[in-house]
């Protein structure tokens, strides 16, 4: 026979204070400490651009994953393997047993690579690592901000490679965890701190590592950081195998800290050499000055007698031409003058006279041109050519 449950003796409770009771029991028996599970994102989604959720799987079994979008600091796809840290529990509005994530990490280095891709690719398409946004150092850098660790190796070897090369500038260090959870939000403080002050330059920088090691300089917030820094930066990792997302965003990338330091001052020596040449230059350059305006001065000085030389021969041959024109004029006026003498000589009456003419005068001495002027009796002079006649008029003939 079946058994009989004493209804008296059972606990009975609503669905809602059940998963009450698994999650006050859950916590009572983990504890306040987190765990880590390992596995392979399978489902991957977001929700109302808030929460993110996924199954965790291995060979044997799955989990449900669940935490606010602004826990994941690290991007995932499906297929990809991570850690989960965080604490278990059952959903009330779903009854599902989940992992509550408060953070997750990638796991292994494949699934770092392929997640550094996919955020890479993201963030290319963006424009943050755009080459023609990117701005030249100072020469000269007066006031730096070292963003490092004042542990690392880096920071020692920065700031004795910037003495032997340039000294006099001005280096403020923001100390920071430079790997590690915390790491990240170090960095993304000092820089955003950095901004509010009057640098030349601003310096990230660490030694090497492995990729892991190296995560805090590959988180999305940090590059957004240096990409957004109205700063001029400059990002120098200790290694060569792989370049961090923030030193692809940076306005300029070094190998490692001393290269860091070679390229944000020059060394004292080269400028030396470049002034002692600049200077030569300007020696060289003033000498052949000076012979320049010798020889211009020279010529000036000689210029004069040229120029009358010059103007003489052009004087002369004016003076020709006005000759010449003044011949030309007295000719033609001694021309104009002998036909006016001509003129005049043809109407001078003792020319007419010695042709055989005569100049008849009355007795008041007035010339008579016509016979209508004279009478019978009359007494005339005859004007001649040689002189002049008394003679009295007996008779008149008129022309018909």
């Amino acid at each position: 026979m079946g058994r009989v449950v004493d209804e008296v003796s059972m606990r009975i409770l609503q669905v809602s204070e059940f998963i009450e009771t698994v999650n006050f029991v859950l916590k009572e028996s983990w504890g306040t400490e987190e765990v880590g599970v390992e596995g392979e994102v399978s489902g991957y989604r977001v929700s109302q651009g808030q929460w993110v959720s996924f199954d965790l799987k291995d060979d044997k079994a799955l989990v449900n994953v669940f935490l606010p979008v602004w826990n994941l600091r690290v991007p995932i796809e499906d297929g990809i393997k991570v850690r989960v840290i965080g604490l278990p529990r059952v959903y009330p509005k779903y009854g599902k047993f989940s992992l509550s994530a408060e953070r997750i990490e990638l796991a292994g280095e494949g699934a770092l690579k392929k997640a550094l891709a996919l955020l890479r690719a993201r963030l290319e398409k963006e424009g943050i690592f755009d080459p023609s946004r990117k701005r030249e150092l100072p020469r000269f850098p007066q006031r730096i901000a070292l963003v490092a660790s004042r542990e690392s190796a880096a920071y020692g070897d920065f700031i004795r490679i910037m003495s032997e090369r340039w000294g006099g500038v001005e280096i403020d260090l923001y100390h920071v965890l430079v790997q590690g959870e915390r790491a990240p939000k170090d960095i993304v403080r000092a820089i955003q701190t950095a901004q509010s002050k009057n640098y030349d330059a601003l310096i990230l920088t660490r030694g090497g590592g492995s990729l892991e090691e190296l995560m805090a300089f590959n988180d999305e917030q940090v590059v957004r950081a240096v990409y957004a820094s109205k700063i001029p930066t400059l990002v120098a990792i200790g290694h060569e195998r792989d370049i961090t997302l923030a030193e692809e965003a940076a306005d300029v990338r070094a190998s490692t800290p001393t290269d860091c330091a070679r390229r944000l001052v020059p060394d004292r020596r080269d400028v030396q050499y470049e002034l002692s040449t600049l200077v030569s230059g300007i020696d060289s350059r003033f000498i052949r000055l000076i012979e320049d305006r010798r020889d211009a001065i020279t010529h000036a000085l000689s210029a004069p007698s040229i120029w009358l030389a010059s103007k003489r021969d052009a004087l002369s041959r004016v003076n020709e031409k006005c000759l010449r024109l003044v011949e030309q004029w007295i000719a033609s006026l001694r021309e104009r003058i002998s036909n006016r003498v001509r003129l005049l000589a043809s109407l001078d009456p003792t020319s007419v006279l010695s042709r055989g003419y005569a100049i008849i005068r009355d007795a008041s001495g007035n010339t008579i041109s016509s016979v209508t002027g004279l009478s019978v009796g009359q007494s005339v002079a005859l004007v001649l050519r040689d002189g002049e006649a008394e003679t009295t008029i007996n008779e008149l003939r008129m022309n018909k």
